[in-house]
């Protein structure tokens, strides 16, 4: 499913491949680098800006968004950072579920951290995925 390099103490610089194009570094068997990433646009007609291992996005409504992964990951046992804000304002990015295949978040408007949020589309959305 992937290309790795993995630098270890006992072995020195090891490589598989399988033909994916996914390309995963480690160091002593754990992957450093991002295995997936995307920077969309979530208002409107959704679009991506620029991409890794991301096929699509899914719009499932207000604020609420699938990212698709090109070539499935090993595991859903990943972590997910993102970003997210509107035209002049901060968003919160919520988790909610992760497969192999994709992952499921939601953005809303908070207009200050001790008042209820509103599902949002937002103008910016940034996510990195990690993970073996």
């Amino acid at each position: 499913m992937t290309t790795t390099i993995n630098a270890s103490p006992t072995n020195g610089l090891v490589q598989t491949a399988d033909g994916s194009g996914v390309l995963k570094v480690q160091s002593n068997g754990k992957t450093t680098n991002a295995l997936a990433w995307v920077n969309f646009n979530g208002t409107g007609t959704v679009a991506i800006r620029s991409a890794y291992n991301v096929s699509s996005i899914t719009d499932n409504g207000a604020g609420d968004y699938t990212v698709n992964f090109t070539t499935a990951l090993s595991d859903a046992n990943y972590s997910s950072c993102a970003s997210a804000s509107f035209a002049a304002d901060a968003a919160l990015v919520g988790f909610v579920s992760s497969t192999t295949s994709a992952l499921r978040i939601t953005t809303d408007y908070v207009t200050s951290f001790s008042a209820a949020t509103t599902p949002l589309d937002a103008q910016y959305v940034n996510i990195a995925i990690f993970g073996n």
